[in-house]
């Protein structure tokens, strides 16, 4: 009479011939690979990728391979005209805080309007926008900036700003005056129009640099840097 095999002792043979198929399918060494050295290879690589592409955040230029560190440029740069360029910014920001204070927008058919203008004048004496913002290091981005700043301001200060019918008149007898006896060139007559806008102008000049004026009295600035 054959024995019974218990059924623990087969599952056991089982999970070993199991193991063994296994081992035969899949020959050879398991190696483990260390999960910190990932983090080294990987720390690794954004080591030199930043070197590698932040090539131009910290440099500004190689001579016979000795790199010009950007620092050394921006230092210069601020000896030259720091304190003009912070006083400016500084300004701006004040021009901004103010408008934000008083709910001010500029909206974009305002700005294009402005665009429109500066491109007309500049065509009208034979250059392009584009050759003159390259003559002043300024971008179209930098220029939109200028005149959305101007605008702001000018929403501010424009209701103070008044032109008198008596006013025109002097402005334009003035005109008239300039012109030298026997000049071959004759002085253009201006219209009553251009002679307001052109008053209009100085007197929002003036109330703006005012304005400013005041803006920063009224402030609370920390200069950290001297120049």
């Amino acid at each position: 009479m054959a024995k019974k095999i218990k059924s623990g002792k087969l599952s056991e043979k089982r999970m070993i011939i199991e193991k063994v198929v296994d081992e035969v399918k899949t020959p050879g060494v398991a190696v483990k690979f260390p999960k910190k050295l990932f983090l080294y290879v990987f720390i690794l690589f954004i080591v030199l990728g930043g070197v590698y592409f932040g090539k131009k955040v910290f440099f500004a230029a190689s001579v016979n391979g000795q790199l010009i560190n950007r620092l050394s440029v921006i230092k210069d740069l601020e000896k030259q005209g720091g304190k003009k360029v912070l006083e400016t910014i500084v300004l701006k920001t004040l021009i901004n805080q103010e408008a934000q204070k008083r709910k001010l927008v500029v909206t974009q058919k305002e700005l294009d309007a402005e665009l429109q203008k500066i491109e007309k004048n500049v065509s009208s004496q034979g250059s392009t926008l584009e050759a003159l913002l390259a003559q002043q290091g300024m971008t179209k981005n930098d220029l939109v900036g200028e005149i959305k700043l101007q605008l702001l301001v000018t929403k501010m200060v424009e209701k103070n700003v008044s032109v008198t019918e008596k006013e025109i008149d002097s402005y334009l007898d003035g005109q008239t005056s300039q012109n030298p006896l026997g000049s071959s060139q004759p002085t253009p007559i201006l219209s009553r129009v251009q002679a307001e806008t052109a008053i209009r102008q100085q007197k929002l000049q003036k109330e703006i640099q005012t304005f400013v004026a005041e803006l920063k009295a009224k402030a609370k600035i920390n200069y950290f840097i001297k120049y």
